[in-house]
């Protein structure tokens, strides 16, 4: 089928910002999507406060309805909101399409509250590209996927470039193990103003990045069977993890003085030089760079370690979804208009270089940093394609790309029952370890394992 219809709105696209991009829903490959005339109601229309959202919206919408004449896109302002949307959906206010973060998915799909969209995996040529360490995040006990993503990463160790050759270490260097990262945010805090590490404790980053540890320590805080899942929150990994923490806390003294923090308050903190290492997400490239100013060139990217035993890197990322009762008209339609928005610069390697040099010129993040959607091999004739229009230092990062083609990399799937509400547990064992040097940590865990029994048990599909 035909693309050139879709280049006027190659400058637009690059207007969008990474959040817009998150919440508008989803997409297909063009031309007669839905086999039928169709009305489709998206989610995440920008506001009408945001003027250049909104317009790039609405040219969206008008060149994917010319490419699919018989599909009409009805937007909706609505985001995803797990306390309002289990009633939206009963009350049919809900889009048919909304943009999810993936730790949602799991228990939207116990409720049976999405589409199994498995027969489009199948028939569309895009998705049999996609990475199977990223779509394994959106498959059902049954086996069938229940979403598309649009954005992935793994948790990974970022590096201030900067701090690191101000204590006389290489940025190019991978730190390989959890000692050498002790060993590393030690010669830090000695050498520079800058803490070692920073770590996250507040709105269930904690407890994500502590489940994070706890993976490539070589322990899951949940585990599943079928459509069983146990809650495992004190297993030896996760107290090993904790032990790890409470060490640098307390006994090399290299987290700084802020033991409650989040991405928005350490994310300006890192990106300005006052801490060396963070561990989050790989794709936060964009908003250290375009919100708070970090400089690229210092932005570095190793991949977690992993002790003997290790699991391998929690992964996460947002996803298209459908909602369950959808028509099979609407769910082609949702299918393609998510194809279309997010996935054809993958198989249509001319839109992708003109987009690319769009998105460029409007001073946008080329290529987007993270873990890549697609396999290795369509991935790197995607960046050839754009290559003229790359303004990401590709070779600072080059220690976390290899490791993710390599075939030992592993990708571990986030708790699917309840996973917001473990990580808030964890936030608060953690944080007790960093404010009471004699914290309890087989109490603290036995608690929060005692709490989460009951989380999980009561989202627990019922028979």
């Amino acid at each position: 089928m035909s693309r050139h219809p879709r280049r006027a709105a190659v400058g637009l696209i690059a207007a969008m910002t990474t959040s817009a991009l998150l919440l508008t829903g989803c997409s297909g490959s063009s031309g007669d999507a839905a086999g039928g005339e169709v009305t489709l109601t998206v989610g995440g229309k920008p506001q009408a406060t945001d003027q250049a959202a909104l317009a790039l919206w609405d040219q969206k919408v008008e060149q994917f309805e010319k490419e699919n004449p018989d599909v009409t896109i009805e937007g909706s302002e609505v985001v995803y909101d797990p306390q309002t949307f289990a009633a939206q959906l009963a009350g049919g206010t809900l889009p048919v399409v909304m943009g999810v973060p993936v730790t949602e998915i799991q228990s939207l799909i116990n409720r049976e509250q999405l589409k199994d969209v498995s027969s489009y995996y199948d028939s569309e040529d895009v998705l049999k590209e996609l990475n199977e360490s990223v779509t394994a995040n959106l498959q059902g006990p049954d086996g069938a996927y229940y979403g598309i993503p649009v954005s992935a990463f793994t948790l990974a160790v970022l590096v201030n470039r900067e701090v690191f050759e101000q204590a006389g270490l290489d940025p190019d260097q991978t730190l390989e193990s959890w000692e050498d990262i002790a060993a590393a945010a030690s010669t830090i805090t000695e050498k520079t103003d800058a803490a070692g590490l920073g770590q996250l404790t507040t709105t269930n980053q904690g407890g994500w990045t502590l489940t994070a540890i706890s993976a490539a320590f070589g322990g899951l805080v949940e585990e599943a069977s079928g459509e069983e899942t146990t809650a495992n929150l004190d297993n030896d990994a996760t107290k090993a993890a904790l032990e790890y923490l409470s060490d640098l806390r307390w006994n090399k003294d290299v987290l700084g003085s802020n033991f409650l923090l989040d991405f928005d308050s350490a994310g300006p903190a890192f990106a300005t030089g006052e801490y060396g290492m963070l561990v989050g997400a790989s794709e936060w490239y964009n908003p250290l760079v375009r919100n708070f100013g970090m400089a690229p060139e210092s932005y570095g990217l190793f991949p977690l370690p992993q002790k003997d035993g290790g699991l391998g890197s929690l992964g996460g990322g947002s996803v298209s979804v459908i909602r369950a009762d959808a028509s099979d008209a609407e769910t082609a339609a949702g299918v393609a208009w998510t194809n279309f928005y997010y996935l054809d610069r993958f198989s249509d390697l001319d839109f992708a270089a003109e987009e690319a040099a769009g998105m460029a010129k409007d001073g946008g993040t080329v290529p987007r940093v993270g873990l890549p959607l697609v396999a290795p091999e369509t991935y790197t004739a995607y960046l050839e394609a754009i290559k003229p229009s790359i303004n990401v230092p590709l070779e600072n990062l080059e220690t976390y790309y290899s490791a993710t083609e390599s075939p030992d990399f592993a990708v571990v799937t986030e708790p699917r029952t309840e996973a917001q509400q473990i990580y808030g547990l964890l936030d608060t064992a953690l944080q007790a370890v960093f404010t009471d040097e004699n914290a309890d940590i087989d109490a603290l865990l036995a608690e929060a394992q005692s709490q989460a029994e009951t989380i999980v048990a009561d989202a627990q599909p019922q028979s």
